[in-house]
């Protein structure tokens, strides 16, 4: 998908923060085992995603015993108030390390360590389908459970929804007006969208079956928004008008989209 997110300088080794131990044998806290990198394109904030903004985050966390990593405090993020420090936050929890210990014993240190987010291409943030086609059996089929289920748990989730996924409470009051006016809905191509979605991503059997409250293998979201129809010429420029106006009035940082 042209949404890929990526983690670029997860660092290979702990910085302990803590005192000197002397001629005491000692052992710094290392990896065992490391944050899980494919959680930074699961996680990648929605609307930073949109506008192709990158960010680094540096968090500072204790580490009292072995296991999971937990309470991280955030001390670098840039930019700020698009959510990477709290996917970061996250991210570290499926990390675990293994404890500093002095003379055998467990002593408590802290560890530092950057995590950089970057969009894998310059690619729109939806689209970039690969797959084959749907045969017209089953778009039709598609078309037909799109408008039967209003409110139904399965329908695929709302590219629009995700647009101001990440950004901080106060930011969304004066990004939803432009959100609005670039993108103004458009219930009947909505409906057009997640019909085509459907059925590029399962077959007619499966719908079939997913009508019928069958189980069925459920692809992920990503999958869903690369099975979006490509962004239109106007959509790209009502992108682009985006992150222009975002970032003339916020921060957007140094790090680059990819």
């Amino acid at each position: 998908m042209n949404r890929a997110a990526m983690v670029l300088g997860l660092a290979a080794t702990l910085t302990a923060v803590g005192g000197s131990a002397g001629a005491q044998e000692r052992s710094d806290p290392y990896w065992a085992r490391p944050v899980q990198a494919d959680l930074a394109e699961k996680l990648y904030p929605g609307f930073a995603a949109l506008i192709g903004q990158g960010g680094r985050v540096t968090l500072v966390c204790p580490v009292a015993r072995d296991g999971p990593v937990y309470l991280c405090e955030i001390v670098d993020e840039t930019p700020r108030g698009l959510g990477f420090g709290a996917a970061a936050r996250v991210m570290a929890t499926s990390a675990e390390v293994g404890a500093a210990r002095l003379d055998g014993r467990i002593v408590a240190r802290h560890i530092r360590f950057t995590t950089r987010f970057a969009m894998a291409d310059q690619g729109a943030p939806y689209g970039g389908w690969t797959g084959p086609e749907p045969n017209r059996a089953t778009l039709a089929l598609a078309r037909e459970m799109i408008e039967e289920a209003t409110g139904a748990e399965w329908l695929p989730p709302s590219y629009r929804d995700r647009m101001m996924d990440g950004l901080d409470h106060d930011r969304r009051a004066v990004v939803e007006p432009w959100l609005d006016e670039l993108f103004p809905r458009d219930e009947a191509r909505e409906k057009a969208t997640m019909a085509l979605q459907l059925a590029r991503l399962f077959d007619e059997t499966e719908l079939r079956r997913l009508r019928a409250g069958d189980p069925v293998d459920w692809p992920s979201e990503d999958e869903f928004f690369a099975a979006c129809p490509d962004p239109t010429p106007a959509e790209l420029a009502a992108i682009d008008e985006l992150r222009r106006r975002y970032c003339e009035r916020y921060e957007c940082g140094n790090e680059p989209a990819s």
